[in-house]
């Protein structure tokens, strides 16, 4: 599985907060899920950073396996309704070996789950795992 830089971020923040500087005033750390998908010619992930009911962040990143080069656009839709949030940028060429990294959206974190999105241009959209928020 692979673990973008928001995963890393929250567990070093974790590791060097020292257990005598929480204060009960002190939120919960935050919450964090992640789940990746195999499309085969290579792995389609989502994590979420945050709480139901807070302002979060969802990532979408791509790690490119096998096949022919494409561009893609990464984007995320929640379970619950609405449409599709889509990234302006554009990828590519990818080719095996290659990556998107990791793109970020900062939002409400509503009750429910979120599913990858990753265009692959001229070719449609293809849907990854969904993860539900923490609650």
């Amino acid at each position: 599985m692979k673990i973008s830089a928001l995963a890393l971020g929250a567990t070093l923040i974790g590791v060097l907060v020292p257990a005598a500087a929480a204060t009960p005033a002190q939120a919960a750390p935050e919450a964090y899920v992640q789940r990746c998908t195999d499309l085969g010619n290579g792995d389609l992930c989502i994590d979420v950073t945050g709480r139901v009911g807070q302002n979060g962040v969802i990532g979408v990143g791509y790690w490119k396996r096998a096949g022919d080069a494409v561009h893609v656009r990464l984007g995320w839709q929640n379970n619950t309704g609405g449409g599709a949030n889509f990234s302006r940028n554009v990828h590519g060429p990818l080719t095996p070996g290659m990556n998107t990294g990791t793109e970020t959206w900062s939002t409400y974190l509503a009750a429910g789950c979120v599913r990858p999105l990753i265009e692959v241009v001229g070719q449609g959209t293809l849907k990854g795992a969904e993860v539900c928020v923490p609650s």
